[in-house]
């Protein structure tokens, strides 16, 4: 499954948050108390209480091709990872993006000691 290959990454870049998977149609009981329909469905739970769902892909892009990065942010935005940390993937393509935009910025001018 999709979800799974990003979630996986995400676990391993995230310990301050615990991820559990769980096969909506072996635990129908769970699935029911967490009304899940959808499928795939996150249900973001704090403090014992679910405090967000994130169902299908429409938040992530509406297709199934959807980056880490993007589910990262996503989940985020629910304050259940923090991305201000230098493990992250979205700390990582901000790094990036920056060394990028300094590289770019250095247009071959030459220092003025010549």
């Amino acid at each position: 499954m999709v979800v799974d290959k990003h979630l996986s990454i995400l676990a391993k870049q995230h310990v301050e948050t615990r991820f559990v998977k769980v096969h909506a149609e072996k635990a129908p009981f769970l699935t029911e108390k967490l009304r899940i329909v959808v499928l795939p469905t996150l249900a973001i739970v704090k403090n014992a209480k679910v405090e967000d769902y994130v169902v299908g892909f429409d938040e992530l892009g509406g297709k199934d091709d959807f980056s880490t990065e993007d589910l990262e942010e996503r989940l985020a935005k629910s304050q259940v990872i923090f991305l201000d940390g230098e493990g992250s993937a979205y700390a990582a393509k901000q790094a990036a993006a920056t060394k990028r935009s300094v590289r770019q910025s250095g247009t071959g001018n030459s220092s003025d000691s010549e």
